[in-house]
C-alpha cells in the first residue's frame, strides 16, 4: 500500500519503521518534514511565525532565509493560513502547555527539519540526530512525546475560504488543541492511519 503514496511517503515509512518505533511498537502516521513557518492562536493570543515557547534542543542551523507569512495570514490565520505557502502548520490551543503547543515548538524550532509520527503508543516529534549531535548513536531523536492516549481524534479536514486547497491532517488532543499539518496527500495518509489503529 505504501507504494501508492509515493517514494517520499515510502522513504519515510522505512526510515520510521526501522529506526523510531520500538519493539512491537506499530506506526500509525508518519508525515514528512514540511519545510515552512508555523502559525499559531494560543488563547486570544497570535503568533505568525510562531516562535517556540517551551524547551528545545539546542541546534545550529544558521540564518533562516524563508519568506515570513503575509500580513493576511497575520491578521486572520485561523481562515487563511492555508492559503499562505510559507505557513505549514497551524496550531490552537489554550495555553503553552498544551500538547499541540509542545509539538509546534519543536516543527518551529527545527524549520521543517525535524517531522511528526504517531504509533499506536505515541505521537511525538522526530529530528534527525545528525542535527542534534556530530557524532549521533542513532539515526533519530525523539521529542515532545504525548501518549496515544491523550488524542482525540485525527482527521484530514478543509480549511481556509479558498477552492482547490487540499485538505491538511488534523491532530486534535484531550486538553482541547489542535495541530494542523499541511501534506498534499493527508486524506489518503488519514485513511490509512486509521485502517491501522
Amino acid at each position: 500500500m505504501t507504494g501508492t503514496f509515493g517514494a517520499d511517503d515510502e522513504v519515510v515509512e522505512r526510515e520510521l519503521n526501522q529506526f523510531w518505533l520500538a519493539p512491537g511498537e506499530r506506526l500509525v502516521l508518519g508525515l514528512p518534514p514540511v519545510e515552512a513557518h508555523v502559525a499559531a492562536r494560543i488563547g486570544a493570543e497570535v503568533r505568525v511565525p510562531f516562535r517556540a515557547v517551551g524547551e528545545v534542543p539546542e541546534l545550529d542551523l544558521g540564518k533562516e532565509h524563508w519568506p515570513l507569512p503575509t500580513e493576511h495570514v497575520t491578521a486572520q490565520p485561523d481562515v487563511d493560513w492555508v492559503d499562505d505557502r510559507t505557513v505549514g502548520y497551524f496550531v490552537v490551543a489554550r495555553q503553552p502547555s498544551d500538547a499541540a503547543v509542545r509539538l509546534a515548538d519543536h516543527f518551529a524550532h527545527s524549520r521543517g527539519r525535524a517531522r511528526l509520527a504517531a504509533s499506536d503508543r505515541r505521537v511525538a516529534v522526530v529530528y534527525p540526530t545528525k542535527l542534534l549531535s556530530k557524532e549521533p548513536g542513532s539515526v533519530f531523536t525523539t521529542f515532545a512525546e504525548v501518549p496515544a492516549g491523550q488524542v482525540a481524534g485525527l482527521d484530514a479536514v478543509f480549511v481556509g475560504n479558498s477552492l482547490g486547497v487540499p485538505p491538511v491532517v488534523r491532530l486534535s488532543f484531550v486538553d482541547g488543541s489542535v495541530l494542523h499539518v499541511r501534506d498534499p496527500q493527508a486524506w489518503q495518509k488519514v485513511q490509512r492511519a486509521r485502517s491501522r489503529v
